[in-house]
């Protein structure tokens, strides 16, 4: 079996967690890390901990975080990088000469939904450069910080490509987000998520568009109308499962109004729509708007981490105006 190894030293201590607990979501039954960020947390007393990988398929990126000292240590483990490229499944964890800590868990809980921006997609790279596991980060992406800031738990549930009515130019894949979202897994079946109430998020961001706009004269553009009531449609399923969840629609920084052609004015036209979505949803749901993005970019013209940090700052301004 092979094994991820963390041998523990001395560190500051920051706070206590959970035994240990999937971070993000994670089929307990498969214990594999499909999803971005996906991961696991533990926190114990001893010198060193092992965490058993059953499992691996494909490349996959990993962010190991050690935060603790004497007589407290927490571990925390991210995958970095999304399903195309690798998943990997958790095994035991092991810990040597000590015994797991304490449990203690922020009651705010933040789900992500989205595309390679949510991803992380090229977020370590700088443009021109080419896509890989190492250069995605979903754990430095806006939503990951917005949490972070927020002191809350957080899912991310995006894939590189997908849209809301339909997906990047050239791509055969029939799932749309909608029916992506329903899986607890992302190689999973359709509606094999359960929905525990433990994971029930506070909030919901959801970042769909870039895809479903994109055109190049390659095929029509988008048809607003239909856009706004997949947005509604989607948010309504999203509303049947969390009642009580504030719902954030957002821009994409990857539309502008002057690409392909002036005309378009996409990044307006998506800004225009989802507030069409929102006022037909209610006073739950609130529109966030990202502006187009500045010249320095990540891999293929996507946000680097400098653009999702002015994202998350943006989003958190958002969410603290409605609560928290």
């Amino acid at each position: 079996m092979a094994r991820l190894l963390a041998v523990i030293s001395a560190f500051a201590i920051l706070s206590t967690s959970q035994a240990i607990r999937f971070l993000g979501r994670v089929n307990p039954t498969t214990r594999e890390l499909t999803w971005p960020a996906t991961g696991l947390s533990f926190s114990f007393t001893g010198t060193s901990a092992s965490v058993g990988v059953t499992s691996i398929s494909g490349t996959n990126s990993v962010e190991l975080l050690i935060d603790g000292g004497t007589p407290i240590i927490i571990a925390n483990i991210r995958k970095r990088s999304e399903t195309v490229y690798g998943t990997f499944a958790l095994g035991d964890v092991k810990i040597f000469r000590g015994s797991l800590g304490a449990d203690s868990v922020s009651r705010r809980r933040i789900q992500i939904i989205g595309d390679s921006i949510s991803v992380g997609y090229g977020l370590d790279g700088t443009y021109p450069c080419t896509n890989s596991a190492f250069l995605e980060n979903a754990p430095k992406t806006y939503g990951a910080l917005t949490a972070k800031s927020l002191s809350a738990e957080y899912d991310i549930l995006a894939w590189s490509g997908i849209g809301l009515i339909r997906n990047s130019i050239g791509s055969n894949d029939p799932v749309l987000m909608p029916q992506l979202w329903t899986r607890y897994g992302t190689n999973d079946e359709d509606n094999s998520y359960t929905f525990p109430r433990a994971e029930t998020p506070d909030i919901v961001v959801i970042n769909l568009g870039t895809n479903d706009f994109s055109y190049l004269n390659i095929r029509d553009p988008v048809n607003a109308t239909m856009f706004t009531d997949g947005m509604i449609a989607f948010a309504e399923t999203i509303r049947s499962h969390y009642p009580k969840a504030e719902l954030f629609l957002t821009s994409s920084p990857m539309l502008s109004d002057t690409y392909p052609t002036a005309e378009d004015s996409q990044h307006t036209t998506h800004v225009s729509v989802l507030k069409a979505a929102a006022e037909k949803l209610g006073s739950k749901a609130h529109v966030v708007d990202f502006p187009t993005q500045g010249s320095e970019v990540g891999c293929d013209y996507h946000p680097n981490a400098a653009e999702h940090e002015k994202m998350a700052a943006i989003l958190t301004s958002a969410i603290k105006k409605v609560m928290w």
